[in-house]
């Protein structure tokens, strides 16, 4: 009975500390507001425990025997910035039934709060211990965890909380950020055969884009390459002699990272490489991080993960694992939904002890 009573107010606590989050705006590179909050809420969860701040990165060490297994927490505390077809308000934290609506309510406040939930619940472990780091610009190419990782104590296995609607997930494509250039001539529009429309050409681009086969045998089906972000022309009555696009890309490792480079450069177009550190991952399905799950839940499904994450720079065999959909993250009305916040921390409490306490025995 005793036990039900903590988990029912971890479960409560772990729902207050999402709303008072979501609450802070917190979009990558401006998490100073929300860094200070959670730091003061770990210092009342964890008062025996170290904890270190590194820019707006926080990371806790838990009470635990150091010769043991060490396991890594990590989710992220950044979110993107809110978009204006948001009928909530984003920093509302607004519950509707058993969906609690908010910017960064899944991606990746569910999983922050239930992994914090989950190791407040264990406490002292029995064996090892535990690692945990919320981070910060993880949706700006991983910056934050990218920064930290190296002076990380030593861990041994690592779970980042990312939403996965709760499947393991042990593989996940790579990312780049390209800057596509397409230029033209420019002149007066009223005599645009003087020039060369950039726009021609940036039509040409795309359509070269489109014609690059991107399909694989791969769990994803293939890489992707779409544009983001495109600007271009000075003023109306003027033909535009530069269009600049921003290319969001994915990879899959048969068609990866060099080899989408090599395909855009064959195809003459004029690129800048704006980030190219998250390759495709593929972690060993054997690894003990790995069985640990499968012991305490053979029939939950494992899957891959269509996006990219922290997992890209863990020096450890590693999962993602986390409550919520990938398809409600970075989108308007963005929520998450609280029972899966429940069953979130029941699923990370008993992962974590049957790792830590398998490794610890053998």
């Amino acid at each position: 009975m005793e036990a039900l009573v903590l988990f029912a107010n971890a479960y409560s606590e772990a729902i207050d500390l999402l709303k008072e989050l979501i609450k802070i705006p917190s979009s990558s590179g401006r998490e100073d507001a929300a860094t200070q909050f959670l730091q003061s809420k770990l210092k009342l969860y964890f008062p025996q425990s170290r904890m270190d701040r590194k820019g707006n990165n926080l990371v806790v060490e838990s009470i635990g025997e150091t010769d043991g297994p060490t396991l890594l927490l990590c989710s992220h505390l950044d979110t993107v910035e809110a978009l204006d077809s948001w009928t909530y308000d984003p920093f509302g934290a607004q519950q509707v039934g058993d969906k609690l609506y908010g910017l960064g309510s899944n991606d990746a406040g569910a999983s922050l709060v239930s992994l914090i939930a989950a190791m407040r619940l264990i406490g002292k472990p029995k064996a090892g211990r535990i690692i945990l780091a919320l981070v910060a610009e993880e949706e700006v190419g991983s910056q934050g965890f990218y920064t930290i990782e190296p002076s990380l104590p030593r861990y041994d296995a690592a779970i980042f909380g990312e939403p996965t609607n709760l499947k393991m997930a042990t593989s996940m494509r790579g990312a780049m950020r390209l800057k596509l250039r397409s230029r033209g001539i420019g002149c007066h529009a009223s005599v645009p055969w003087e020039g060369d429309n950039a726009t021609d050409k940036f039509v040409q681009d795309i359509q070269a884009l489109r014609a690059i086969d991107l399909k694989d045998d791969s769990p994803w089906g293939g890489s992707t390459i779409e544009p983001t972000l495109i600007n271009g022309g000075r003023t109306a009555n003027q033909i535009p002699d530069l269009i600049e696009t921003t290319l969001d890309v994915r990879t899959t490792p048969k068609k990866n990272n060099e080899w989408i480079l090599r395909s855009i450069q064959d195809a003459d177009m004029e690129i800048e490489v704006l980030f190219n550190r998250r390759k495709p991952m593929f972690n060993d399905p054997q690894s003990k991080i790995v069985k640990a799950f499968q012991k305490h839940y053979p029939s939950l499904d494992e899957c891959v993960f269509d996006g990219t994450c922290d997992m890209a720079f863990a020096t450890a065999p590693s999962i993602i694992l986390g409550p919520g959909e990938l398809k409600v993250a970075h989108v308007a009305d963005e929520y998450t939904e609280l029972l899966a916040i429940k069953e979130a921390i029941s699923v990370y409490k008993s992962v974590i002890e049957t790792y830590l306490s398998d490794c610890g025995e053998s």
